[in-house]
């Protein structure tokens, strides 16, 4: 935790999160009086998912989503905890900064969606053509603004024209300046009935979408892809593809793994909350779930690092990623059955 403040002097702490959205989320409700933790932001916010988008290729990395498309968990969670919020978007690079510079003025903290490539304050390693990454602006400053990244350790100043640029940078997914901030929240929010909505939204999103791509089809779509990769491309072309999803696993945001070890946080939190020992259960699950996905990584990256030296194969990875769909199919039928009795 780090003391920051904003333009008008009002306290700010900066706390480091797992992931940019739910960590923005929860601090902009602990900045209104509401304390409420990162992994509960997630759930009530129906953050977990899954989708594969061969169509969407930025920096010609083709996508593939742990969790629900960017903003989501903002609008659901302020929807679903009773808080009032602002969400725009600009046309024109100058309106946006200009507006940014005047709610900023008034102490208001302010979310953004940004590009990750023009944030320099990451290293270069780091950066690379993503519009989905959220951070929260404190105030101005000289030549700039200073930032409460949840990714990171400590609050960081951003020059003026980096973060214009993060903001309105063209190509897959441009984030068209968004900005986003609560106006206000409800001191006491109805948690338990937030849960439930989040709960069995994540339930629907998983498992009633009918498009292949997406839910627990998604997942069967791209492990079955997988394991007959190599009957479409080269072992070096395979190996690339391979190294895209893990990419998206292990490296941007928590990851797979991450993502449902950050649910199973929100479903021991609920089962404390409901007092329920299925929730407390299906926790558990979850986390032996993620524990696949990281297995699914491991084999995945001995292929792509030893190629054709390596003992793993293509079908042994897939076929873990299908055991991981057909484990998240069980939890999720389970999940519905359980929040169905908490309603009554």
């Amino acid at each position: 935790m780090t003391l920051e403040s904003t333009a008008t002097g009002k306290p700010f702490v900066h706390h480091h999160a797992a992931h940019c959205e739910s960590g923005v989320t929860s601090a902009f409700f602990r900045d209104k009086g509401v304390d409420i933790s990162e992994p509960m932001v997630f759930g009530i916010g129906s953050g977990i998912f899954f989708g594969y988008l061969p169509f969407i290729k930025p920096a010609g990395m083709t996508i593939t989503t742990f969790r629900s498309q960017p903003g989501a968990i903002f609008r659901k969670v302020a929807k679903r905890l009773s808080g009032d919020f602002v969400v725009k978007t600009y046309r024109n690079p100058q309106k946006g900064m200009d507006e940014l510079r005047q709610v900023l003025k008034t102490g208001q903290i302010v979310g953004l969606k940004t590009n990750l490539y023009w944030l320099t304050y990451f290293s270069e390693r780091f950066r690379f053509n993503f519009s989905g990454h959220n951070l929260i602006v404190l105030r101005e400053i000289e030549n700039g603004f200073r930032i409460s990244d949840p990714t990171l350790e400590h609050p960081v100043d951003c020059p003026a024209a980096d973060l214009q640029r993060a903001r309105f940078a063209r190509g897959p997914m441009e984030a068209h300046g968004y900005m986003y901030y609560l106006t206000s929240v409800n001191p006491n929010p109805d948690l338990r009935q937030a849960c439930i909505k989040g709960m069995k939204d994540s339930c629907n999103l998983m498992l009633r979408i009918p498009l292949p791509i997406f839910g627990i089809r998604g997942i069967r779509f791209l492990a079955r892809k997988i394991i007959s990769i190599t009957e479409k491309f080269d072992l070096n072309e395979a190996c690339r593809l391979l190294a895209d999803i893990i990419r998206w696993l292990e490296d941007t945001g928590t990851g797979g793994a991450g993502f449902r070890y950050m649910y199973a946080a929100f479903l021991q939190e609920a089962a404390d909350l409901f007092g329920s020992a299925e929730l407390a259960s299906l926790s558990e699950e979850m986390t032996a779930i993620g524990h696949d996905w990281r297995e699914f990584s491991l084999v995945a990256t001995r292929i792509i690092k030893q190629r054709n030296k390596s003992e793993e194969t293509f079908a042994k990875a897939g076929g873990l990623m299908l055991n991981c769909a057909n484990r998240e199919e069980i939890f999720f039928k389970r999940l519905q059955k359980v929040v169905r009795k908490l309603k009554t």
